[in-house]
């Protein structure tokens, strides 16, 4: 028997610089990677506090002129904002994602990242 899967209330994205259209979709597709696995870890303890907690994702990427990836991740919920800016430039544009993901988690779980 599989578990339905928690949900954020919204995901917000803008790509700037030079993101292709594919690589927009590996980013895209990372951050249902991360909500399905790290996230659900991470929303499992916001909705234990509050099952109507509202949890937005809103995150930029840029291409900057390096050809390198810079991000802006903002995520919201049950009152809190935690952003996670990253402009020391990834080459890899999804390793972004899961730092982000990762900084979070350490964020609402605490820093070994275990549930309490």
């Amino acid at each position: 028997m599989t578990q339905e899967l928690l949900q954020v209330s919204d995901v917000k994205f803008k790509f700037v610089g030079d993101v292709t259209p594919i690589m927009e979709a590996d980013i895209k597709k990372a951050v249902e990677h991360q909500l399905a696995n790290k996230g659900q870890t991470i929303l499992k303890k916001i909705y234990s506090k509050n099952i109507d907690a509202k949890v937005v994702i809103d995150y930029t990427i840029v291409k900057n002129k390096s050809w390198l990836y810079e991000a802006d991740f903002i995520f919201s919920y049950d009152g809190e904002r935690f952003v996670v800016e990253n402009h020391k430039g990834f080459k890899v544009a999804t390793d972004l994602v899961a730092h982000a993901f990762s900084k979070w988690k350490r964020k609402v779980l605490g820093f070994w990242g275990f549930l309490k």
